[in-house]
């Protein structure tokens, strides 16, 4: 559908007459006219209407203008879709107009910095001259810089997110990476698969993707960062001495922070469900977060002083009954680490189907997790390319077994667009147990409270052969 359709349907779904969408466009066009636009949209020249601030390149300058116009237009058309499927077209076809222009952004913070154009005013760089004009934040001239250096180096990714097929947040992550210069040479003849995932996987996924392939080429390698980031280990409690606040602060490695991660969440979990019950208690079934008593950050608080207060109330050396923490390893993965140890060499991993991570999608570093695992701290899980779990590593302590193989597969419920982490999901059947459903992971879903229930109003999930989730509304169309 093409975006003067979309504005035609939405503003006769709004509700406005013809003769007021008319009465605005008059005065639209009105105001253009007088402002020597009109008349360069339909190829007049622009020279008699020439504005001081103009761009200098005269075709630039008409593209300008009628991109201008244009906008002017769709906002006296009304940007207010008609139902819920009209939003979803909105959204495609202003983020893909977005990520056009944001691609033409980096382009001209490229152009500034390979001209030296910033120069002649005094500024550093093309980052400095585009932040002080633009008026951004450091972080968002910084990302220009980057994604402007990426995109001149990678044409493929370049031409894809100019055209408004990769978004703007992941060409972000590739100029991120792309700023690393051991990894930077590599990317060039990896641009087909990076645009593929992107388009694919949620940003979140796509992000851990990217990051884990750049960790595992890096030249540094992943285990001796790993090991560094081991001995810089640091915490600090730190008062603050004008209000006798405290602040908390911390470095850790991946394998012990996982660890304190899963902890922390449990705890935060354990906050959240008090929450829920008194705010339930009080206002009964049709309870919202609106209603609870404590906002996310003070419920962050709170688990972390009760975790304090719970270790200096346990024995020396105890350990919550039936808590196990859980590594999840692709098949190829977990060969290749066994083979590396059984040979006394480093492993080498295939980035496009390495995985080694917590259950909620947190990365550890293989040659640790898989050393802690040997003494009995973690269980292993080890998952196929579709995701089913083909080993079930014992642990000396651990429940729910049917629970931890259901949820391998995913680190969040599986219901497009939520991020609810699977150690705080239900794990539902797919086919109804009353109907013949069975229990094993080819039939469950970790699915949050909220959108667990809603399957009770239509809708359904099934996974793919590809091991892929679907999800289908009431009238069968499906939910992206």
């Amino acid at each position: 559908m093409s975006s003067t359709a979309v504005l035609h349907s939405t503003s006769t779904s709004s509700g406005k007459g013809e003769g007021e969408g008319d009465d605005h466009l008059s005065v639209l066009r009105d105001r253009l006219r007088r402002e020597g636009l009109a008349e360069s949209a339909a190829g007049d020249p622009v020279g008699s209407h020439r504005h001081p601030e103009r761009v200098a390149n005269h075709s630039a300058t008409v593209a300008l203008e009628h991109a201008e116009a244009a906008l002017d237009e769709l906002f006296a058309a009304g940007v207010c879709p008609g139902d819920s499927r009209d939003a979803v077209v909105w959204i495609e076809q202003l983020e893909h107009l977005g990520r056009r222009v944001d691609a033409a952004r980096a382009e001209l913070t490229g152009a500034i910095q390979a001209h030296v154009l910033h120069a002649p005013d005094g500024h550093g760089s093309a980052r400095i001259m585009v932040r002080h004009v633009g008026k951004l934040s450091d972080a968002e001239a910084d990302f220009r810089a980057k994604t402007a250096t990426a995109a001149a180096r990678l044409p493929k990714v370049r031409a894809a997110w100019q055209a408004g097929e990769l978004s703007t947040c992941a060409v972000r992550i590739l100029g991120r990476i792309h700023a690393n210069q051991r990894v930077a040479p590599a990317m060039a003849a990896r641009q087909d698969e990076f645009i593929a995932d992107a388009r694919s996987w949620s940003n979140r996924t796509f992000a851990r993707k990217a990051y884990r392939w750049a960790r595992l080429i890096d030249e540094d390698g992943p285990e001796p960062r790993n090991e560094r980031d081991h001995h810089k280990r640091d915490a600090r409690l730190t008062q603050n001495p004008w209000d006798l606040s405290w602040e908390v602060t911390g470095f850790f490695a991946s394998t012990q922070g996982a660890q304190m991660r899963e902890i922390f969440d449990h705890y935060l979990d354990a906050e959240f469900k008090a929450d829920w019950e008194t705010a339930k208690a009080r206002v009964g079934d049709e309870v919202s977060n609106d209603d609870l008593d404590r906002t996310d950050a003070q419920r962050r608080a709170d688990a972390l002083f009760r975790i304090f207060q719970d270790a200096a109330a346990a024995p020396e050396g105890a350990v919550p009954p039936g808590f196990v923490h859980n590594i999840v390893w692709s098949a190829s993965a977990f060969q290749e680490m066994l083979a590396a140890m059984d040979a006394d060499r480093a492993p080498k991993f295939d980035a496009d189907d390495f995985m080694c991570r917590t259950n909620d999608g947190h990365d550890v570093d293989p040659t640790e997790a898989a050393a802690t695992s040997l003494l009995g701290q973690f269980r292993r899980v080890v998952v196929d390319a579709a995701g089913v779990v083909i080993d079930l590593g014992r642990a000396r302590r651990f429940t729910g077994s049917a629970r931890t193989a259901a949820t391998a597969a995913r680190t969040h419920c599986v219901w497009p667009g939520c991020h609810a982490p699977a150690s705080r999901c239900e794990i539902d059947h797919l086919h109804e147990h009353g109907r013949g459903g069975l229990t094993n992971p080819h039939n469950a879903a970790p699915l949050c409270g909220r959108h667990n229930r809603w399957k009770q109003k239509g809708f359904s999930v099934r996974r793919d052969a590809g091991g892929g989730w679907q999800t289908t509304r009431p009238d069968g169309s499906q939910l992206e």
